[in-house]
């Protein structure tokens, strides 16, 4: 593993603001491909989400961030890079994913007030970010056969939508130092907020709970539709909501709804038994609200 941090995620995650911070703890130099893409953009006379467009069309723009990427990757070390597809032109780098709730990234977007996009509010914004992202995800796979979002593709992948730049950055550094000297590390750290229940809180109300959040005892999800379920650890996740804990740590069991979690059900199954009662008996016992739900609601 070389001494590069590639840094993909999603839009108004905060790379820009994270790799500043963790540049700070590592003393390496950052390369920002989002800054090459903006400025194709505006030599064009066009916002982000227009060239995204056209990209699906001209193969070049794809091919001047890609070879640069590549280029870089080879011939440089010490590196912060924060670039969509860096993870996949430089394999030996450690490859961050960094997440954010669509709401949240919106509002970042928004209130950042981009000269070079067109966001006149908040749910235009929000609007425009899925637009790009779903573009992004097509033209990824078309042109290079890969899954952008599959969490696998990753190191690490840390929820940024609750927790500072700086706490992000830190956490980034423990576990690169972690791989680095072959330790083991969590490699999905993530907000209680974002964790969709598979049980009624009803079910552990009784329960003699630990009221204190340990780290050691594992917590374990599943992705479905780009939603985080909880499997096992639903105590764990809820003293972790009453201690006001911005991140744990999580062990992905599967991002594929066919797979089979339990005898006879599989991830799209328990998914879909998720009701919209049992979340807000969930958010109205632990005091808080989901930004967005499962579009089945």
């Amino acid at each position: 593993m070389k001494n590069i941090i590639v840094m993909s995620g999603d839009i108004g995650s905060g790379k820009s603001s994270v790799a500043t911070a963790l540049k700070q703890l590592t003393g390496y130099d950052i390369i920002g491909t989002g800054t090459i893409q903006r400025a194709i953009a505006t030599r064009r006379g066009l916002t982000t989400l227009e060239l995204n467009k056209i990209s699906q069309k001209d193969r070049s723009i794809d091919d001047e961030i890609d070879s640069y990427v590549i280029e870089t990757g080879k011939t440089q070390d010490h590196l912060i890079m924060d670039s969509r597809l860096a993870w996949h032109f430089i394999p030996s780098a450690f490859k961050v994913f960094l997440s954010v709730d669509p709401v949240v990234g919106a509002e970042r977007v928004f209130n950042a007030s981009r000269n070079d996009e067109n966001n006149p509010s908040l749910e235009v914004t929000l609007e425009n970010n899925l637009k790009r992202q779903s573009i992004e995800d097509q033209r990824f796979n078309q042109l290079y056969n890969v899954h952008f979002r599959k969490y696998g593709n990753y190191d690490l992948i840390i929820d940024t939508s609750y927790t500072s730049p700086e706490a992000i950055a830190q956490k980034i550094k423990d576990c690169f130092d972690a791989k680095s000297n072959q330790m083991s590390y969590s490699s999905l750290w993530i907000t209680p907020k974002k964790l969709l229940p598979t049980h009624s809180i009803k079910d552990f109300s009784g329960k003699p709970a630990n009221d204190k959040y340990q780290e050691n005892q594992p917590v374990s999800v599943f992705i479905c539709n780009g939603f985080i379920y909880i499997k096992n650890g639903h105590q764990q996740v809820i003293a972790a909501h009453k201690a006001g804990i911005d991140l744990i740590p999580v062990t992905i069991l599967t991002e594929e709804p066919a797979d089979e979690l339990s005898l006879g059900l599989t991830a799209g199954m328990i998914a879909n038994g998720v009701s919209l009662s049992l979340l807000h008996d969930w958010e109205e016992t632990l005091g808080f609200t989901y930004k967005s739900y499962p579009e089945k609601f």
